[in-house]
């Protein structure tokens, strides 16, 4: 199989094999599959008033201009929603969400407040703030204290599995999500395996 062949072609997410073989090994998670990811979960939950933004949408807001920004924000209907998810990273380039570091952030629109989710606390600070105040849906921004990464390459599975855990916690807690539990390390060193999982079910279904 090369690399550039379709393993998956779930909703509007393709997943090619080099996008897949990020997760056999020690890499960064790319765009394409933390969107994928963020589908699965929007999909899987089958809750309307929750929207997890893709990783390309989420970059335009941040360094698209506000005059077009509308254009991608206004068909998600985001004062609609109950909950907001958006993948945060340190790209400065409108057309590569990759950069070297991603985190979560969240919007909860009954508490009126962005909680953001960083497994290296502090590092993508000033880019989650830039998206938030670009959305202009509050100004505040809680930087939530949450599970550590302890290498230099799993960001991007820990912003796939605080988005999760923060889905989970609203579907059961109203309460804010600075009480979201944090998640034991184990859950963490098996999320690739566990997407690796879902992808391949998803591949025999389709």
């Amino acid at each position: 199989m090369s690399d550039n062949e379709i393993v998956l072609n779930y909703h509007n997410s393709l997943l090619r094999k080099s996008d897949v073989d990020l997760l056999r090994n020690p890499h960064w998670l790319n765009d394409r599959l933390i969107g994928f990811w963020f589908e699965y979960l929007e999909n899987s939950l089958l809750d309307e008033s929750v929207c997890l933004v893709c990783p390309e949408v989420s970059q335009f807001i941040k360094l698209g201009e506000l005059s077009e920004t509308s254009a991608f924000v206004d068909p998600l209907n985001l004062h609609s929603r109950s909950l907001v998810l958006l993948p945060v990273n340190d790209s400065v380039l409108l057309d590569h969400p990759g950069g070297s570091h991603w985190s979560l952030l969240v919007y909860d629109c009954f508490a009126k407040k962005y909680y953001h989710f960083d497994s290296l606390i502090g590092s993508n600070l000033n880019h989650a703030k830039k998206i938030a105040y670009n959305l202009n849906l509050s100004n505040k921004i809680v930087e939530v204290r949450c599970t550590q990464q302890q290498n230099s390459f799993d960001c991007g599975v820990f912003v796939c599995c605080n988005a999760e855990n923060v889905m989970k916690h609203c579907s059961v807690n109203k309460g804010e999500l600075k009480s979201v539990s944090p998640l034991s390390i184990d859950v963490f060193k098996n999320q690739r395996n566990h997407m690796l999982q879902v992808i391949s079910t998803l591949s025999c279904n389709c």
